[in-house]
């Protein structure tokens, strides 16, 4: 969106209070009323646009454009989504996961929303609050890779080990191809000491992705503990020569 030049923004904010600036982005973030007046006819347009705009770095206008479409139908999902994201971008996770609760009011089973939620959650250290939302999103949809992967990751990140492997494994199941389901196995079955378990997922993530560098450092890690140290080597050495590209 073109920079507005002083005429029309003084005409646009009439009676809307003056232009905000945002000091600590240099952007103009303009008020309800001005983004209202410019918000196209169709929302998913609109939206489409604002997210354009984030991509070529005018998040200032993206958010005015975004909170105007809101001021006008709060039930839209998809902009409050992408306000969320843009507000996490620019330093306010707080404001992120308030958005993100009003979108999960109007559609609480949506697993996108509740995954989102949860990944910004458990960023800022509240892990129950985050499995409580991805437990939510894996009882809407349970055969989503994406949520037992997330749901496996947090339980890792907790150093619950024993309780990663079931939705991990539930991950593989149902997107086999995905390597990263595949390394967490492999992570959460050598914590565990199931030596043989761990090595098969290491294996199973390198040959999907062979440039996965920490797959093939857990596999010459659980190649070491197996007591294979020319083999645990060579794992280590190609882990080693993919970082350093």
């Amino acid at each position: 969106m073109s920079q507005l030049n002083s005429e029309n923004r003084n005409e646009r904010t009439s009676g809307a209070g003056p232009v905000q600036h945002d000091e600590s982005h240099g952007e103009l973030e303009l008020p309800l009323s001005a983004a209202d007046d410019r918000a196209p006819e169709h929302t998913e347009d609109a939206v489409d646009e604002a997210t354009e705009m984030a991509a070529r770095g005018e998040s200032g206008a993206a958010l005015a454009r975004l909170r105007g479409l809101l001021a006008k139908d709060p039930a839209d999902t998809r902009a409050r989504s992408l306000l969320a994201a843009l507000l996490e971008r620019r330093g306010d996770p707080e404001g992120a996961l308030a958005e993100l609760g009003r979108a999960l009011d109007t559609a609480p089973d949506d697993v996108q929303l509740l995954c989102a939620r949860a990944t910004l959650l458990a960023s800022r250290g509240r892990f129950d609050d985050a499995e409580e939302a991805l437990r939510h999103a894996a009882r809407t949809e349970p055969q989503s890779a994406d949520v037992q992967i997330q749901l496996g990751t947090l339980f890792s990140k907790r150093a619950r080990w024993r309780e990663a492997i079931e939705p991990l494994l539930a991950a593989v199941a149902a997107a086999p191809e995905r390597a990263d389901a595949q390394y967490y196995l492999g992570e959460a079955y050598n914590h565990i000491d199931d030596l043989p378990a761990a090595l098969a997922a290491f294996e199973a993530a390198v040959q999907l992705q062979p440039s996965n560098v920490r797959a093939l450092k857990g596999m010459g890690i659980v190649l070491d503990r197996l007591g294979r140290p020319t083999e645990a080597a060579a794992a280590h050495r190609r882990s080693r020569e993919l970082h350093q590209r």
